[in-house]
């Protein structure tokens, strides 16, 4: 903004300090006025033109998507030029004395006008301003969005492209986009793993109570692993349930997978050691006589018919 400061501005406003001072005949004093006045519009112009530019450029250096972020800086430049440059010409005519209330109203419902028949394209470019400068996801993360799980491809003026997990290119406009929840996968830090298992009845108290140790070394022993608690939860209807929450400090799925892969081995590995059986669904089914007594099979087959004799 220093560096934009023109010669002109400058010496209107020396002329201006020493008009103020030397008290110089009417027609000068009007004319050093006049130029002051259109020199101090252009010069202000400048600077806020080079303020916001300046901005855009800033955080142009530090993104990724160079290619998109290049168009929006043309756009922005191209709107920044145009608002700019008009107040700046309004306010020179202001003055000077010219009416402008006229000026004024007409670009007021022209700009309605135009913005009302391109309200989803504006809407769009702003929503593509937002994805770029906030960078809420960047090219190349994996993001979640409603059903849509991939990898972001490209963000455009208008639209950003996806590739799903399973293969295709889904285009979203990016107003639509950002009306939804999304979720960076990418910015995972760690994953959580919620694992239940099921032993049964069967299995002694002992064993039972020795579970959650044994499950918490089992995770300690595997990288990028950190267990975070192992408890009884329920007596389901053929097994004896505990619920393990563990997480992988891997940032990825598939580091997650694989940490989940080795607790599942080790547990079912150590399980095998100690004799606890896993549980799977069964019904026992027993016979009862009319009373409500049970039928013990082997005793029924092993006692003889009432009335037969020896």
């Amino acid at each position: 903004m220093v560096r934009r400061t023109r010669s002109v501005f400058m010496g209107a406003a020396a002329a201006m300090i020493a008009a103020r001072t030397a008290a110089p005949p009417g027609a000068l004093l009007g004319f050093i006025h006049l130029v002051f006045t259109v020199s101090a519009a252009v010069q202000g112009a400048i600077w806020v033109r080079e303020f916001i530019l300046g901005l855009v450029d800033r955080r142009a250096a530090v993104s990724e998507d160079k290619a998109a972020l290049v168009s929006a800086s043309n756009i922005i430049r191209v709107l920044v030029n145009v608002v700019v440059w008009s107040l700046a010409f309004i306010l020179v005519l202001d003055n000077l004395g010219v009416n402008v209330t006229a000026l004024v109203a007409g670009l007021g419902v022209g700009g309605i006008a135009i913005g009302l028949a391109a309200q989803g394209i504006f809407a769009d470019l702003f929503a593509a301003l937002a994805i770029l400068f906030d960078r809420p996801f960047r090219v190349g993360d994996a993001i979640r969005w409603g059903q849509v799980t991939g990898t972001v491809e490209a963000i455009g003026l208008k639209t950003v492209r996806i590739r799903s997990l399973s293969g295709e290119q889904i285009i979203v406009g990016n107003t639509k986009l950002l009306g939804d929840q999304i979720a960076n996968l990418a910015r995972i830090e760690e994953r959580q793993v919620v694992m239940v298992i099921g032993v049964t009845y069967y299995t002694p108290a002992e064993l039972l109570a020795a579970i959650p140790a044994e499950v918490a070394r089992i995770v300690a022993a595997v990288p990028d692993a950190r267990f975070d608690r192992a408890h009884f939860v329920r007596f389901a209807d053929s097994s004896l349930d505990f619920e393990i929450v563990f997480f992988s400090t891997g940032p990825t799925f598939r580091a997650m997978m694989d940490v989940r892969h080795a607790v599942g081995l080790g547990i079912l590995g150590r399980f095998n050691d100690l004799g606890i059986d896993f549980a799977f669904p069964t019904q026992v089914a027993l016979t009862g006589r009319a009373d409500g007594r049970v039928i013990d099979p082997p005793a029924a087959a092993a006692s003889p018919p009432q009335g037969a004799t020896g």
